[in-house]
């Protein structure tokens, strides 16, 4: 019995000692409110095409448009000790484009999962 807690505690602790590979969400883009983007190492990423950007976008956002051929040649050129606040239109683009910066290095990564079209709301 002594042996059988023993392996089931040494699992849990191994297991809660695996780093977590899941990009963080605010609930909503209007939380970003919170966030001081006067501090230069936060950047606001929108991740929606030129044209998306040109429409509207929340203020102090970068552009980098996730479907364009260059997305991972640019996002090299990022500092990766900055943290990223991610978004798109409603969250699909910008969740893809968390995992490719994670998949690249970068630890500081934050999905805006409801978009654009929630910050309009």
């Amino acid at each position: 019995m002594k042996s059988l807690f023993l392996m089931i505690a040494s699992f849990l602790v191994l297991a809660s000692c695996q780093p977590k590979n899941e990009t963080s969400e605010i609930s909503s883009v209007n939380d970003v409110s919170k966030i001081d983007f006067t501090d230069e190492n936060v950047v606001l990423l929108d991740v929606r095409t030129p044209e998306e950007f040109q429409e509207g976008n929340i203020p102090n956002a970068v552009n980098i448009d996730f479907n364009s051929e260059e997305f991972d040649s640019l996002i090299q050129d990022l500092d990766r000790e900055k943290t990223y606040y991610v978004y798109c239109h409603s969250g699909n683009r910008s969740t893809k484009a968390c995992s490719k910066l994670e998949e690249a290095g970068f630890k500081n990564v934050v999905n805006l999962k409801d978009g654009y079209s929630g910050y309009k709301k």
